[in-house]
């Protein structure tokens, strides 16, 4: 795990200020590998002592840092729920645009069905008057957001299809 965080010597934190998310180690890392720390210093002679102070202040500060251990969300398992619009991967909420979940319920609808892209303007879109390309950039960002490129299927000359192992449930209030 790495971390840039700023302290000043002239000031007491009661935690770390971060200038950007601590993003999560490379699935390849292990727990023992080492982490890589570089400083620069600037501003003269008095510098040194400068860094060294923020680094004892960083290190105090760090040190009552509480880090909670990561729980482990599984990625399969989407569910929808056509009344109230929701949709959730492991229990999480996907952030979806309405378009985006009317597209995934489409196709959690009809599994094992391949659909043109005109198909998909007129079924989800409810026109055909948008280029085919319309389809392609929202399967692409529906992808991203479900973060499993394999989830939606390319159907080479044909349309999509959603995969047959997707495990999404659509929540039937019948």
């Amino acid at each position: 795990m790495s971390a840039l965080a700023v302290a000043h010597p002239n000031s007491t934190y009661s935690r770390p200020v971060l200038l950007r998310p601590v993003p999560d180690p490379p699935p390849e890392a292990g727990a023992d590998d080492p982490v890589t720390v570089t400083i620069s210093i600037a501003g003269g002679a008095g510098g040194r002592e400068r860094v060294l102070a923020a680094l004892r202040e960083l290190v105090h500060a760090a040190s009552a840092v509480e880090v909670d251990e990561p729980v482990a969300v599984p990625t399969a398992g989407i569910r929808l729920d056509p009344l109230a619009r929701t949709a959730f991967r492991g229990g999480r909420p996907l952030e979806l645009s309405r378009l985006e979940y009317d597209l995934l319920l489409f196709l959690a609808r009809h599994p094992r069905q391949v659909f043109s892209r005109a198909q998909l303007l007129t079924h989800v879109w409810g026109h055909r008057h948008t280029t085919n390309r319309t389809v392609d950039v929202h399967v692409s960002r529906l992808r991203t957001k479900l973060d499993d490129p394999e989830l939606i299927t390319t159907v080479y000359g044909l349309g999509y299809r959603l995969a047959d192992d997707a495990g999404i449930t659509v929540v039937d209030h019948g």
